[in-house]
């Protein structure tokens, strides 16, 4: 099969997966509980050591310091973060009249990412090429997590409807914020890249544990939190450093399917001690992976007119 991308670009999205799936809730949940569930102190902590020891690293190497595009570049990138925040369970909650949607819809949401980028791309609010074959990749995607996600996971009551929105503009508010920042961090040292978005973004989360984790803050020893916090930062500036490398070495619309093949990757595990024994999960596995497959050899080239041999005689 020929790919659309440089072979190493796709051994660094399978890492990136791997990353993202198994290892990296592993570790997040390894540095949350010493720290008492205290889910925005403990992303502060693990992403202000990540992100210094990268910035460390850049300045090792000689990596030019980072220019106003840029800094607006990874502002853009964390509007999103900042904005999610207030649609965790428990803030949602504190409103009575807000109702949370099911955990299977933001995951969902997630996993149209390449259809809210053709969407963007179509009103020309982007200016990126989206094969085709992406969208519909993203589509089998989808359909490949409905063989697996429950019914009550993703069912919507009318009272939810604005949450609902909220996540659907959110998650088109992302794939925007990719295409934004692309061309900006093109040539830039992914290692200053990755360390200064690590800082600021775990300045905001430090801001929200302030605000929001602090009446229920807990005394924490410290000697229970080293390890799992040294591993969860290693985990955390890897693969902030290969997603932003990924960022400019595959095309915007393969890179779109990484929330596909992080759930993909999680299922892995699973698939290799219990494989063959359901068809639902063996078949969500074969379209997940054929639908990623799909989208990294994608090229718009290919879907032109004369590409197909339909040349006007």
């Amino acid at each position: 099969m020929q790919l659309g991308h440089p072979r190493r670009a796709v051994v660094g999205f399978a890492a990136l997966a791997v990353l993202a799936g198994p290892v990296r809730s592993a570790t997040a949940s390894g540095i949350e509980y010493p720290l008492h569930f205290q889910q925005f102190a403990a992303a502060a902590l693990t992403g202000t050591l990540a992100g210094a020891v990268l910035l460390t690293l850049s300045l090792l190497r000689g990596e030019a310091m980072l220019g106003r595009r840029q800094w607006l570049a990874l502002g853009m990138l964390l509007v999103p973060q900042w904005l999610g925040a207030p649609l965790t369970v428990p803030l949602i909650r504190a409103v009575p009249w807000l109702h949370e949607t099911p955990w299977g819809v933001p995951f969902l949401l997630a996993l149209a990412a390449p259809l809210w980028l053709g969407l963007l791309a179509a009103l020309e609010l982007v200016t990126v090429d989206v094969p085709r074959a992406v969208v519909g990749a993203g589509i089998a995607g989808i359909g490949a997590a409905l063989l697996l996600v429950p019914v009550d996971a993703y069912r919507v009551a009318p009272d939810m409807a604005p949450v609902l929105a909220a996540h659907v503009a959110l998650g088109i508010l992302v794939v925007f914020s990719w295409a934004f920042a692309v061309s900006r961090l093109v040539g830039a040292g992914k290692l200053a890249v990755a360390g200064s978005f690590l800082l600021l973004s775990g300045a905001g989360q430090a801001a929200f544990s302030l605000l929001l984790e602090r009446p229920h803050w807990q005394a924490v020893n410290w000697h229970d939190v080293w390890a799992p916090l040294l591993v969860a930062a290693a985990v955390l500036g890897a693969f902030w450093w290969l997603w932003f490398w990924l960022l400019e070495h595959l095309s915007l619309a393969a890179f779109c399917m990484n929330s596909l093949a992080a759930w993909t990757a999680a299922l892995l595990p699973g698939f290799a001690m219990f494989g063959f024994l359901s068809l639902r999960g063996d078949a969500a596995l074969a379209i997940a992976l054929g639908a990623i497959a799909v989208a990294v050899r994608a090229r718009v080239a290919e879907e032109q007119p004369l590409a197909l041999g339909l040349r006007g005689g």
